[in-house]
């Protein structure tokens, strides 16, 4: 059995997905908390860089640096790692890549994430399924390190605090902070996630009426041409679509009262930064991720169907052709759900 005072330096991997993440950063924080000695590398992409900012005294490597392109630059980077001297490997992406490079960087230990497979096959075909919480992806994330000999609980959920000084572009987007502010992040490139426009639409415009500032969240330019109309057609609606680096979306998540998110990007970053989020679910299932680390399950707004949940991340086709799941959750359920939680913060 390997101990902690045999590991001095983990890498740590993980390459692609914002939403897993940002969940896994959870783990390094409890890592971090219970092991102050110990050098921690993470082996990320600069995008990701801002999510790591809760952990102290990390040092980053970036695959995706122009130098690590192409099969030469696969090779630059094995050495750029071996050079590091690193003694355990933490695994968290289990990809082809991140699984090839730490069998050939042969350390003294190495971990893989448990992706649960089988276990989300269960929750999400067609028939019979068995309808279990699945360990998310923080505890899975821990295990990893248990694995390598460095045992720790958990740490407490973020708070938020008091914000102090507003972030620069929340002061240039919107000003001084007044009343209540909400976020709203509805659409997702996936169907099995995506909150219906015109739903959308009315769930904004409910908030508008109600809240001070509304900011809408996407990506792309489909999303960005809906964010930008809401924009027009509401006074206190501001976009943020394609507007805001990662580390700008986080400092004015912090600021918000509230996020409406559907399963995706904004709500992991609201749980990094303290902020309390309504969440949509649709074919996905918070049985599957959860419903974000240290988020109030209650606000999870779903209904329940018996082809629910039919994909783990919303790709696949509605055995429906419709997307009832989307379809029967009103804007009134979900602006009713978000007062309650402004009035509890």
């Amino acid at each position: 059995m390997v101990t902690h005072s045999s590991v001095k330096h983990v890498l740590v991997i993980r390459l692609r997905g914002l939403s897993q993440t940002a969940m896994c950063v959870h783990a390094l924080r409890g890592l971090r908390r219970d092991f102050p000695e110990l050098k921690i590398t993470v082996l990320t992409v600069r995008q990701f860089e801002p999510l790591f900012r809760g952990v102290e005294g990390v040092e980053y490597l970036f695959a995706d640096e122009p130098c690590y392109k192409g099969v030469a630059g696969e090779w630059r980077l094995w050495r750029s790692i071996q050079r590091l001297g690193v003694d355990a490997i933490a695994d968290l992406e289990a990809s082809g890549r991140s699984s090839r490079l730490a069998f050939s960087l042969k350390p003294r230990r190495i971990a893989h994430i448990d992706k649960s497979r089988n276990e989300r096959r269960l929750l999400t075909r067609k028939f019979r399924k068995v309808m279990t919480q699945l360990e998310p992806l923080s505890q899975r994330s821990r295990e990893v390190f248990n694995q390598l000999g460095l045992p720790f609980c958990m740490p407490a959920p973020i708070r938020r605090r008091r914000i102090v000084e507003p972030p620069q572009i929340a002061t240039i987007l919107a000003g001084e902070k007044r009343g209540v502010w909400i976020g709203v992040a509805p659409l997702s490139p996936n169907h099995g996630t995506c909150y219906p426009i015109p739903q959308a639409a009315e769930l904004i415009g409910l908030l508008a009426d109600k809240y001070d500032k509304v900011f809408v969240f996407g990506n792309g330019k489909y999303e960005r041409q809906f964010c930008e109309g809401m924009q027009t057609k509401f006074e206190s609606v501001i976009s943020i679509a394609e507007r805001a680096s990662l580390s700008e979306q986080m400092e004015l998540i912090k600021m918000l009262d509230a996020v409406v998110t559907i399963d995706g990007p904004i709500l992991s970053l609201a749980s990094l930064v303290g902020t309390p989020a309504v969440s949509i679910w649709g074919a996905t299932h918070p049985f599957i991720e959860s419903c974000g680390y240290g988020q109030n399950p209650a606000n999870s707004v779903q209904i329940d169907l018996p082809c629910r949940p039919c994909s783990v991340d919303g790709r696949h086709q509605c055995l429906l052709g419709s997307h009832e799941c989307m379809r029967r959750i009103t804007p009134q359920m979900v602006a009713k759900r978000v007062e309650e939680v402004v009035k509890g913060c």
